[in-house]
Order: C-alpha cells, then sequence, then structure tokens
C-alpha cells in the first residue's frame, strides 16, 4: 500500500485537482472548411466527421500553466461525431516545449512533435508563425474584433486521440474532455497561409477555407473522469500508417 501511494502521488500531482492547470490559454484558430475524402485517410476507421466537416487550424500561446514555462503550440483539430456530440481529433500538432510535448504524448495521446512559433501581440493585431525544420507551414495575420458573447469552446469538448507503439500491439484510444473556463472569446479579421512537407502534411489533410476566426482566451483544467485508454480493434496499422507526421 506505502508503494502504491508512492506510485501515485506523482500523477496526482500532475492532475492538480480542483484546480487549474492553464491560465489564459489564447488559442488564435481558424475554422475551416474541409474535404471529407482527402481529410478520410487521416483518420482512425470508424471515426466519422461532423456534418458540415470543419477543422480548427490554430496557433497558441500558453503563458501561464502547472507543467512547465510558457510556451507557444500549433495544430489542427478535426471536428468529429462523439455520439450526438461534437469532438476532436487531432492528427498533428507542434509546440516548443520538450516537458509538454512529453506530457501531451504519453498522457493524452496528441501526436506532439517540436518546432518553432512565434507570437506576437500588440493588444490590437496578433501575428504568429508556426514552422518546422525551416519550413514555415501555417501563417496567421489576425486583426482583433468584437467580443463574442455565445463562441463555441474550443478545448472543452469529447477528445478522442490515439496512442500506442510502432509494432504489431493495438493502438488504443484515448478518451478524455478537458473542463475550459472561458475568460474572454473575440471575432478576428484573419489572413491565413499555410503548407506542408513530407512529414508535416498539412497541404494533403483537405483543409479549405476560412469560415471563422477568433481568438479564445480560457483557464483549462482536468475533466472529473481522467484519461481513460481502450484497445482499438478497427486500428491495428493506423499509427504505421501515420509514422510519418506523427515521428518524423
Amino acid at each position: 500500500m506505502r508503494q502504491l501511494i508512492q506510485d501515485l502521488r506523482t500523477p496526482i500531482g500532475l492532475a492538480n485537482l480542483g484546480n487549474k492547470l492553464y491560465h489564459n490559454a489564447q488559442y488564435l484558430t481558424a475554422v475551416v472548411e474541409v474535404n471529407e475524402k482527402l481529410m478520410a485517410r487521416w483518420l482512425p476507421a470508424g471515426m466519422k466527421l461532423t456534418k458540415p466537416a470543419r477543422a480548427d487550424l490554430f496557433c497558441a500561446y500558453f503563458p501561464e500553466n502547472v507543467y512547465t514555462d510558457a510556451y507557444h503550440e500549433a495544430g489542427l483539430f478535426v471536428h468529429i461525431q462523439v455520439g450526438n456530440k461534437t469532438g476532436i481529433f487531432c492528427p498533428w500538432m507542434v509546440l516548443d516545449d520538450d516537458r509538454a510535448m512529453i506530457i501531451g504524448r504519453e498522457l493524452l495521446g496528441y501526436p506532439k512533435k517540436i518546432g518553432e512559433i512565434s507570437w506576437d501581440n500588440d493588444g490590437s493585431r496578433i501575428i504568429s508563425q508556426a514552422s518546422r525544420r525551416g519550413t514555415v507551414l501555417i501563417e496567421m495575420d489576425a486583426k482583433l474584433g468584437e467580443v463574442i458573447q455565445d463562441a463555441p469552446p474550443i478545448l472543452g469538448l469529447p477528445h478522442r486521440n490515439i496512442t500506442g507503439g510502432l509494432g504489431l500491439g493495438l493502438p488504443r484510444e484515448v478518451r478524455f474532455t478537458p473542463k475550459e473556463h472561458v475568460v474572454e472569446v473575440r471575432r478576428v479579421d484573419m489572413k491565413l497561409r499555410f503548407t506542408g512537407t513530407v512529414n508535416d502534411p498539412l497541404h494533403e489533410m483537405g483543409l479549405g477555407k476560412v469560415v471563422d476566426a477568433r481568438l479564445h482566451r480560457v483557464d483549462l483544467s482536468g475533466g472529473l473522469i481522467p484519461p481513460i485508454q481502450i484497445p482499438r480493434l478497427r486500428t491495428p496499422l493506423f499509427l504505421l500508417r501515420q509514422f510519418n507526421p506523427r515521428v518524423l
């Protein structure tokens, strides 16, 4: 029993139960159209897109959190059907902090890789770029607009990520729903450019024109139920098929 208590001390501490994990997390988000046929190869078997098909392409700044120092992130949240709700599947993500990368991959199954993200906010305009290995993958130039009172959540949705080894073992589906506490959401007038490479293939995922753009400022805490990992029988080769965007 003593050993069990010692083993649980670290994960319980990371969960920071009853307290917020992130303060004033800032997501500069472009909601884009999605070509269902092109996106299908990036989804695990059996996972379905919402209708209409949409995704959130974002750059983010996390000034204060319980895990590490301030850091930046960029990624893609694909909107999927989770029962009668909208959920999130993440096929690609880069960030500039190794501790946040390791925690996100090991605990939550995000396909995080190290990249470079710039973030310049003068109070009325945000310019952000996400790069990796010498290629600028995302460029956002956003002029801040009016406050939105009824904006949809950016992160507080059911997540479905895939994790596991790259051998013959079954991949696991990681399920969790963060709790989102809105600080402020503002409409933005955004100029968006994105491209891809062999190992960061945003250009092959069927992303289309921007239909909405927002700046979400939120506090985040863990949900009531900790992340659950379950075997996913229908995706035995998914991680091998996604080797480049997940690893290289």
